[in-house]
């Protein structure tokens, strides 16, 4: 999180916070399986950079593509949706609440975002394949980004960004999902001009989960 103790050009308005999301595991995981089992290619989604090694993934034969790939877009759709009923618990989760949320079949968890591997286990894809791919596409750390867009980052904030989402997507890529959240690819985030324009782009879009 961003707030009134980065080191900046532009002050920051009293009380302005932005969450930088840029390890979304749950979405990066469905990314990698859409890429490891060729499905759901009808849906919009750019190339991912780095393009994952899928190691010894495959889908599972049982109970058929057409079937995983409804569930795919299921988990994609839910992903998203969790963005709108999420909330911020300061307090730790009980063991019975962990629990619950790591049994199959659960409703969206205002705290937990849903994991494919909790719906469906680990059949069919390489989890060393994916940590691997999940630590070579995280974004390099310390990022200056939001300093040095920091004007067009202010006027988003405005206007209700409270939270920017980062995926490892080729290219340039924004797009708004609801009133608060804004995702880009790490490409577009890297680049002052572009994370500037995204952030403009994002004020006037007014987003589609399912195209994200």
């Amino acid at each position: 999180m961003w707030g009134m103790g980065l080191k900046r050009r532009v002050a920051w308005p009293q009380g302005m916070r932005i969450t930088i999301e840029d390890h979304v595991q749950n979405i990066k995981m469905l990314l990698f399986i859409r890429q490891a089992w060729s499905i759901a290619q009808d849906i919009d989604i750019p190339e991912l950079s780095p393009t994952p090694d899928i190691g010894n993934s495959r889908i599972p034969d049982e109970p058929g593509r057409e079937v995983w790939e409804e569930r795919w877009k299921r988990e994609w759709d839910r992903s998203w949706v969790w963005f709108d009923s999420r909330r911020i618990q300061d307090s730790p989760i009980s063991q019975d609440e962990m629990r619950n949320i790591s049994r199959p079949g659960q409703g969206l968890h205002p705290i937990v975002p849903p994991f494919w591997s909790v719906e469906y286990g680990e059949a069919g894809f390489d989890l060393t394949a994916f940590n691997e791919w999940d630590i070579l596409s995280r974004p390099a750390f310390p990022s200056y980004a939001e300093r040095d867009s920091t004007p067009a980052l202010i006027a988003a904030w405005h206007e209700g960004l409270t939270t920017i989402i980062v995926l490892p997507y080729d290219g340039y890529f924004a797009r708004r999902i609801n009133d608060s959240h804004l995702v880009v690819s790490d490409q577009t985030r890297k680049n002052p001009e572009s994370y500037s324009l995204a952030l403009d782009t994002w004020r006037g879009d007014p987003g589609s989960q399912a195209m994200v």
